[in-house]
């Protein structure tokens, strides 16, 4: 064979493994093979074959959740790229790192009626935080330029604003090497490192933000959706010494309940009474992060903007979910709020901080008080499995119902994760199960996905594996049909017909066979009693993967959350 091929394809994969991207799934085809069969022979990677396209982007996304550097994306060329669609978006506004490498067929091919041909040039547009093509020949120049390529393509994935990357590769036949062909995975001697840095301001920058700060009584900060980091938590801890701060965090901000205390902050902003919403109202937010679930803060500070709000990131332009940012400071948030703390000193007499103190326990216990009267039903079982889940496991959260249940539960003191993640970048449920699926493969620490039964049944294949890992554990809350539809107000406006038909999409489906045909340890329960004794089997370490079916009514849960936003309309503090 010629070897136009095969050496371009290895030194594409000799970059990554210069550059510490060792982790690929797979998802199998044949115009993909000189990649597949490269990292296949790589002596420094271990792929994971993923057999559905949609899937394996989405399990790559759990790796890097947890693994926090690029992980590896292979697929064939025609619609198996478009199918990764959807993880890449999620990846880009969660600001996950992939490397995504989609094979192609050569140019000239492209609307000549070749099988499996598209246009996969800037096929993620504008998704992505780089994109290229490969060189399709061999010579010196092309082997310059594909180091080149690739390790643009490696520092936009992780630099100041991380996210997906993707190189198009089209690749002419014979796409199989002969059985004498030797590997060499040492084309590429000298390969660049990126030299990260972070921006940071000058002291003329910090006067207007510090008289700012100082002159407004009334300071919260807004954590949303972050990885676990050391140094922003010591800075929360020590800017909440002061009695006008307080901080707001998102279950997935991973602050919760050690450096974010109030963590009913959600549900006591559920108050309609305006006295008490204006005495929770802040002069001065600082915001950083990514998604907030909370719909309430958004309905307080788009009805009473602060004075000032300041968003601060690393890089990039400034998301302005509360129509009222004033000043983007593009600075890592730990650096920030450590300097913040270093330049300022507490305010005597304010009783902010203790205001939302006093809110957050009122709405706790009304809150316990509610579920612990209530009927059965998966608000209920959400709460007991939260209370149940193994202190430092990790937890991932489905989107729809679960996400906000968890987000008005909260976590208790002694069962804390050691890191909480959801597909909150677009809230799709359509990979709930594959994420925490690649989530598991990258720790062997017990990983605990809670997911409503649409959004597992439209991804069970995320449970296609050779083998699946042994530290995964699924909680599926099914309400046979889509039940958030039956909770939010807009479909009761619609007749039951069109609203059980077209919105709720009732279904009769059980997990049990799912469990089954993957190996999957199976329990079941619809009560109480039968989630409470099933619990400490299901978390057990031994026993491989396991999978808790809890059975609700949804009309016992509608009742059960209108209850709920009953009793969080009339709070009063």
């Amino acid at each position: 064979m010629t070897e136009g091929v095969f050496p371009l394809v290895e030194l594409a994969i000799q970059v990554c493994v210069a550059r510490g991207v060792r982790e690929f799934v797979v998802a199998p085809g044949s115009r993909s093979a000189p990649l597949t069969i490269a990292l296949a022979r790589h002596p420094e990677i271990t792929p994971r074959v993923v057999y559905d396209e949609r899937a394996a982007g989405y399990v790559a996304l759990g790796m890097a959740q947890q693994l926090r550097r690029p992980v590896g994306l292979v697929c064939t060329s025609g619609t198996a790229a478009v199918n990764f669609g959807p993880a890449i978006v999620e990846a880009f506004y969660q600001q996950i790192p992939l490397l995504v490498l989609t094979a192609d067929r050569p140019p000239e091919w492209i609307d000549q009626q070749d099988n499996q041909a598209i246009h996969q040039t800037g096929l993620y547009a504008p998704h992505v935080r780089y994109a290229g093509v490969l060189p399709g020949e061999d010579h010196a120049d092309a082997r310059w330029h594909a180091v080149r390529l690739m390790t643009e393509a490696l520092d936009a994935a992780q630099g100041l604003q991380p996210g997906p990357v993707h190189i198009n590769i089209p690749l002419h036949e014979p796409l199989y090497p002969p059985p004498a062909y030797q590997h060499d995975f040492q084309r590429a001697r000298k390969i660049p490192q990126l030299i990260a840095s972070l921006p940071a301001l000058s002291e003329a920058s910090w006067l207007p933000l510090l008289t700012q700060w100082r002159n407004a009584r009334r300071k919260l900060i807004v954590v949303g959706m972050m990885a676990p980091d050391a140094a922003l938590h010591a800075a929360l801890q020590r800017l909440q010494a002061d009695p006008s701060v307080v901080v707001f965090a998102d279950i997935t901000a991973n602050c919760w309940p050690h450096v974010a205390p109030l963590v009913h902050a959600d549900v006591a902003l559920g108050t309609r009474d305006k006295t008490t919403l204006a005495a929770l109202a802040p002069d001065l937010v600082i915001y950083i992060g990514g998604q907030v679930t909370s719909k309430h803060l958004k309905l307080l500070l788009r009805a009473r903007p602060p004075q000032a709000l300041w968003r601060v990131q690393p890089a990039g332009s400034a998301p302005d979910a509360y129509q009222a940012t004033t000043a983007l400071v593009h600075m890592a948030p730990a650096d920030f709020l450590t300097a913040l703390a270093d330049r300022s000193a507490p305010l005597a007499d304010c009783d902010y901080a203790q205001s939302w103190r006093i809110g957050d326990a009122l709405a706790r216990q009304q809150l316990f008080h509610l579920l612990l009267n209530a009927p059965f039903g998966e608000f209920r079982a959400l709460q007991q499995v939260l209370a149940a889940l193994p202190d430092r496991s990790h937890l991932q959260i489905g989107n729809s119902m679960p996400i906000r249940y968890a987000n008005f539960v909260g976590i208790s003191h002694d069962h804390v994760p050691a890191q909480i993640n959801a597909n909150r970048g677009v809230s799709g449920i359509d990979g709930c199960v594959s994420t925490a699926v690649g989530a598991a493969l990258a720790t062997s620490t017990l990983t605990t996905l809670i997911v409503g039964d649409l959004a597992f049944f439209y991804d069970r294949n995320g449970l296609w594996q050779r083998s699946l890992p042994p530290n995964l554990r699924i909680v599926l809350l099914n309400n046979h049909g889509g039940g958030i539809f039956d909770m939010i107000e807009g479909p009761h406006s619609l007749d039951a017909e069109t609203r059980t038909t077209y919105f709720l999409t009732p279904q009769p489906l059980s997990a049990r066979l799912t469990a089954l045909d993957h190996g999957v340890r199976y329990a079941h329960a619809n009560d109480e009693k039968e989630v409470a004794s099933g619990l400490a089997a299901f978390f057990a370490h031994s026993g491989g993967p396991a999978l808790l079916e809890i059975e609700t009514m949804m009309d016992v849960n509608r009742s059960v959350f209108q209850a709920f936003r009953a009793m969080v309309a009339g709070l009063q503090f």
